[in-house]
């Protein structure tokens, strides 16, 4: 218990210092559009951070930017990029998004996103799954974070329609808060229907 104090008031301070650098909003609850694309249902409020911390992608929190993150990657047509990539390291191809890819290909973008920088990334889990009324995947992965050796958990949900994918990740340190924030995750995802 004492080590588990220990790590929240750490993040909460990294937090904090993070929070310092970006707008921060709140999203009630209740129906909720990102991105004018994607619907969703709340039955608790978000954290929205803005500009840079969640690099051009919609990003929500419940404990802070450094603790969980659940990203909306919403409508990519193809030839986008899942993330900003200025500087990809020497001889690796832009975080792109083909139409053409098969579920394979989609979730090894997000392998490489998530790797970037030198942490690990473990993928434990990809199958079919429906999302947003989509014949679509779901994956669960595991990740070191580099930065600051936490051990992360993290799940997404994806589907591709008409071209255009669509994509709803979460992430969180694997034993402290992931068991619990994942059950809002889901229930989002679950929610999650694409507007035409």
């Amino acid at each position: 218990m004492k080590l588990r104090r220990i790590l929240l008031a750490a993040m909460a301070v990294a937090a904090l210092g993070l929070a310092g650098c970006a707008q921060v909003s709140r999203v009630a609850t209740g129906d909720v559009t990102v991105q004018e694309r994607l619907s969703v249902k709340l039955d608790r409020a978000w954290n929205q951070f803005e500009g840079d911390q969640g690099n051009g992608v919609p990003t929500w929190t419940q404990q802070g930017i450094t603790v969980d993150t659940l990203k909306f990657y919403v409508g990519l047509k193809n030839g986008a990029l899942l993330a900003p990539t200025p500087t990809e390291p020497k001889g690796q191809a832009p975080l792109e998004y083909r139409s053409t890819m098969q579920t394979a290909e989609i979730v090894a973008l997000f392998e490489r996103l998530y790797s970037r920088g030198g942490s690990s990334f473990t993928l434990d889990l990809v199958a079919p799954a429906a999302f947003a009324d989509t014949p679509g995947f779901r994956f669960e992965f595991s990740s070191v974070r580099r930065a600051d050796d936490v051990r992360l958990r993290g799940i997404g949900w994806g589907a591709v329609r008409n071209g255009e994918l669509f994509v709803i990740t979460y992430t969180a340190p694997r034993l402290a808060f992931y068991p619990t924030g994942v059950v809002a995750a889901e229930s989002i995802a679950k929610s999650a229907r694409i507007r035409n």
